[in-house]
């Protein structure tokens, strides 16, 4: 007796093997997508809880911008003189939310944070260091230990008014610190969002920060007035 049952034949298997392609093909794209906003969506919360500390430490400093390197120098022991080693008081160097979760490149993990800390940048324009100078140069028989301390204050209280002052964009006026991150991503790290890098700002607001040839396209044309 011939049995009834019959298997697939090798068109009907190419043919599955090549929807099962298809699918995969489309599947694949939208899943890497929802990864990638899931990861942009967790490095906006490390941010916001980030405005926190730098809020309490602004405050117990009489409300001046916290003075630290852009990004952490990597010593014998491990990153220093970096803005997680500055708020250690108000959360943990170790704490994951320094940490952006599109993160993967080893130089960057290993200075402890993936945020560059833009006044760690600023504090060094002329006009600041300028003034911060012939602050320091005006007040007499200070110590090393009291002379750094004294520009470190200094440079705090400019960089808050430099925050708080107007700047010249491309749609008018406006403050700065609408227009310049107290934090962002130290690299374009959420490819396939609308947010490739991430920027914590004064007023504790988390946003899409602004591209640098726009940036560069702003300055020149303030300089231009």
């Amino acid at each position: 007796m011939r049995s009834s049952v019959r298997g697939f034949t090798l068109i009907e298997l190419l043919v599955v093997l090549g929807i099962i392609a298809v699918l995969s093909g489309i599947a694949f794209p939208t899943f890497s997508m929802v990864r990638a906003s899931a990861k942009n969506a967790q490095c906006i919360s490390n941010l916001r809880q980030l405005d926190s500390p730098l809020r309490m430490y602004s405050q117990a400093n009489g409300d001046r911008i916290p003075i630290a390197n852009m990004l952490p120098a990597i010593g014998l022991n491990g990153p220093e003189t970096g803005l997680p080693q500055l708020l250690k008081s108000y959360i943990e160097i170790t704490s994951p939310v320094w940490i952006c979760p599109a993160d993967d490149d080893s130089e960057s993990l290993a200075t402890g944070t993936s945020y560059m800390y833009v006044p760690g940048l600023l504090r060094y324009t002329p006009e600041i260091q300028m003034q911060v100078t012939r602050t320091v140069l005006l007040k007499q028989n200070l110590t090393s230990k009291a002379q750094a301390k004294e520009r470190t204050d200094l440079e705090g209280q400019l960089l808050r008014a430099f925050y708080l002052g107007v700047d010249t964009s491309a749609n008018g006026t406006g403050p700065r610190a609408a227009y310049y991150p107290l934090l962002m991503d130290s690299a374009d790290r959420h490819s396939g969002t609308r947010e490739p890098r991430n920027g914590l700002y004064l007023d504790g607001s988390v946003h899409e920060t602004v591209p640098e040839e726009e940036a560069a396209k702003d300055d020149g044309e303030v300089q231009e007035k």
